[in-house]
């Protein structure tokens, strides 16, 4: 699509069966012409609105993270069932490197390349960008499964029923060294509370999983659990070196599903930093359920 033009939403669609982290996050759109198999046949685009800010009033890392995750699962996925929307695209690894900051205002776009399909996984790679800059550039492999099975697996009640907001937030058990985010970026506050309590090498984070935080599979979204490590990152990132951090590269693998049953923990450990970078890594869990292993690499400059 040529950079000058503007985008027509009404040729575009949103994803179906409705999926509660992207519509509490996006919503997001996607377009599909000719050939799903094609390199760029996917076009997807995220509309930048206030909520996706960060502490600069640009867009938000875990913002991208989870728009870079939606293309590879609809680039992939979209490949493997040759545009059917019949199978279901669970992340098993991306990486994601962020090469300019991007604003609120004009959408972000992202296009991809389908690389393999094999019986169950997908690999591909794209681009992220705005107004004709590149935002970010991201590879990744997903599972495909029949998304009836997908569905039966959650309609049998796989995934445990969602609460509400209001039943979920007061249950969760915070210890007493941990203290509530109240300076969290526009985004962090969108996606939910959480608290955060300073280690001697980076920092430890918690948060109550919340219904908004599902994918259409009834279990916790990658992007959700992306959004809340580039959340972990950052933060250890400035309580251990002082410093304002902002994300360069952010990898990711998917080791088991979350629910709704129990907060979701993680331990940022800072290995390395230096003045002007630092180097991070954890693994979210749950009930002491690994769910993601990251990485990440952080800039740092003096606060302002």
């Amino acid at each position: 699509m040529p950079d000058s033009l503007p985008i027509d939403l009404g040729r575009y669609s949103t994803f179906v069966p409705p999926d509660p982290f992207e519509d509490h996050v996006g919503p997001f759109y996607f377009r599909i012409s000719g050939d799903a198999q094609a390199a760029g046949s996917v076009h997807c685009v995220l509309p930048t609105l206030p909520r996706h800010g960060n502490y600069a009033g640009g867009v938000h890392g875990g913002a991208i993270l989870t728009f870079a995750d939606y293309a590879l699962c609809l680039v992939a996925g979209r490949a493997a069932d040759g545009g059917t929307n019949t199978s279901f695209a669970m992340t098993v690894s991306i990486a994601v490197e962020f090469l300019d900051a991007g604003r609120i205002g004009p959408p972000l776009e992202a296009t991809g390349e389908p690389l393999q399909v094999t019986g169950r996984l997908a690999f591909a790679r794209g681009t992220l960008s705005q107004e004709g800059r590149t935002i970010a550039l991201w590879s990744g492999v997903v599972r495909h499964v029949a998304r009836a099975k997908a569905m039966a697996r959650k309609d049998a009640g796989v995934a445990p029923a969602p609460r509400s907001a209001a039943d979920a937030a007061p249950g969760i058990a915070v210890p007493a060294d941990f203290e509530p985010l109240t300076s969290a970026s526009v985004y962090s506050r969108h996606i939910g509370p959480s608290y955060a309590r300073k280690e001697t090498d980076g920092a430890s984070l918690i948060q109550p999983a919340l219904p908004h935080m599902c994918n259409s599979g009834g279990v916790l979204h990658g992007g959700y659990m992306m959004s809340f490590a580039d959340s972990a990152v950052t933060r250890a990132a400035g309580l251990t070196t002082g410093l304002a951090p902002t994300t360069v590269a952010f990898a990711a693998e998917f080791l088991s599903a979350g629910d709704l049953s129990a907060p979701v923990t993680t331990r940022v450990e800072v290995p390395r930093h230096g003045k002007s970078l630092a180097f991070l890594r954890g693994v979210l869990e749950q009930d002491g359920r690994k769910l993601l292993s990251y990485s990440a690499t952080i800039k740092l400059r003096a606060r302002r």
